[in-house]
């Protein structure tokens, strides 16, 4: 006992301490304090110290402790020396595999970047455009090939009443527009189920892959882009120029980025129309209009075209507001808006100036022709408030047009010239009054 008990607590210290050092530091370490245990045992009292040197079974005993601890000391070094290289290895691999990314995976990282930007771009460029949908679809139709050398691209988009999808492009227009059956054949099958549709693909069932070989058109690659559970469209594609089978993850990535723009795209064109559109009528805003009529202003007079600024202002509305019957007012103004929006040209433009009035930009008109069509334009909106059972009160439609003649005043100035003649058609109790005089009031449709 005189022996183990200062041997014991010497043994752990050079274990600890091996480690914390290393292989040969352990060993030196542990020949140090055997030498210090010979030594403490040598100058301890009792019936160690000095006797041990002349008792072989107590010499044996301390020569065999002198030898643990100086093996400890290198045994405990080169453990902490294999850890640590271990460790160190270990950290290697981490940093190799980090560095050593396989080419397809960074190529891949690249492309999603590079689509993310180049839509970011698109958007804001394109975000005040009438109807941005057109160049989306040439827009999708780049990204696409970029993405997985697709060729052969048309999206659709499903329309309000979920039966028929319409293309995104502008249609030729000396052709019929193509519309696809949302219910029918592989892309009937797609919208109604939203799971895409890759040819090869055996995964997907026998009768599937029959719709698609019933196609008229060949479909690669078919997909639904969705928004939650709404149906937003549908995107087909030709031909791919790899194998499908083969790069899964490689199409169903690029179908959750063709949908996250083209959801952004719809979000952008909801928020811009709560913005510019009137919640009543669903046409311009008077801000909205002054800005879309400025840009085709200046285009009209880049191009050496006239232009003709109409006002058509409904006498009663106020007393139907101030009576109370707001629902009654508002079904009105619905109603004459219908009107202005089916009979007006699709470059035209055409607002709600105020509670009763509303605005309208005509090209390529002078002041007579402009004439002729606004008188046609009261003609209809007179029967539609003839109907005094209907808003159970009497209301008028007065109107003032004027034209650019061969001058280019600026917008606010034509605006400011109708209104003007608006005053002058109510002082005089006449339909219509324009910059050329009175105009009869015509019946028909207008051009």
């Amino acid at each position: 006992m005189t022996l183990l008990l200062p041997w014991f607590p010497i043994l752990l210290g050079v274990g600890l301490g091996g480690r914390l050092l290393g292989r040969k530091r352990g060993f030196a370490l542990g020949f140090l304090c055997a030498l210090f245990w010979i030594a403490l045992v040598s100058a301890s009292g009792g019936s160690a110290g000095p006797d041990v040197w002349r008792d072989p079974w107590m010499l044996a005993t301390l020569i065999a402790g002198a030898i643990a601890i100086f093996t400890i000391g290198g045994w405990a070094g080169e453990t902490a020396a294999e850890g640590n290289s271990t460790g160190t290895e270990t950290r290697g691999i981490a940093v190799r595999s980090a560095d050593s990314m396989p080419e397809r995976d960074r190529t891949l990282l690249e492309q999603l970047c590079a689509a993310m930007d180049r839509f970011d771009d698109w958007l804001e460029g394109h975000r005040s455009d009438s109807d941005p949908w057109p160049q989306f679809d040439e827009f999708m139709r780049t990204v696409l090939y970029h993405w997985c050398k697709a060729t052969h691209v048309k999206p659709y988009r499903l329309l309000s009443e979920g039966e028929e999808l319409s293309p995104l492009s502008d249609p030729d227009p000396f052709t019929e527009v193509k519309r696809l059956s949302a219910r029918k054949g592989i892309v009937g099958h797609v919208v109604t189920t939203g799971r895409s549709f890759v040819a090869g693909d055996k995964t997907q069932g026998e009768l599937v892959c029959g719709l698609a070989v019933e196609s008229p058109d060949p479909i690669a690659w078919c997909f639904a882009v969705k928004q939650g559970t709404t149906r937003l469209g549908v995107v087909t594609v030709g031909h791919l120029d790899l194998v499908p089978e083969r790069n899964r993850e490689l199409l169903r990535a690029g179908e959750r980025l063709i949908t996250r723009f083209w959801c952004t795209l719809e979000e952008t064109c909801r928020s811009r129309s709560a913005v510019m559109d009137d919640p009543v009528s669903g046409l311009y805003t008077r801000e909205a209009f002054l800005r879309a009529s400025e840009r085709s202003l200046r285009g009209s007079y880049d191009q050496g075209e006239p232009v003709a600024v109409g006002i058509i202002a409904l006498e009663g509305v106020r007393a139907l507001n101030d009576s109370g019957r707001w629902e009654v007012a508002d079904e009105l103004i619905r109603e004459v808006s219908g009107e202005l929006r089916r009979k007006l040209r699709v470059d035209d433009r055409v607002g709600r100036f105020d509670g009763s009035r509303f605005v309208l930009l005509l090209r390529r008109v002078d002041s007579e022709l402009a004439s002729l069509i606004m008188s046609q334009l009261v003609s209809r909106l007179a029967k539609v408030c003839s109907d005094e059972q209907r808003w159970r009160g009497s209301l008028e439609v007065r109107c003032g047009v004027v034209g650019s003649g061969v001058e280019q005043p600026d917008l606010r100035s034509l605006i400011s010239r109708a209104v003007a003649q608006c005053h002058r058609a109510r002082e005089e109790n006449t339909p219509i009054a324009g910059d050329l005089g009175p105009a009869p009031v015509l019946s028909g449709s207008a051009s």
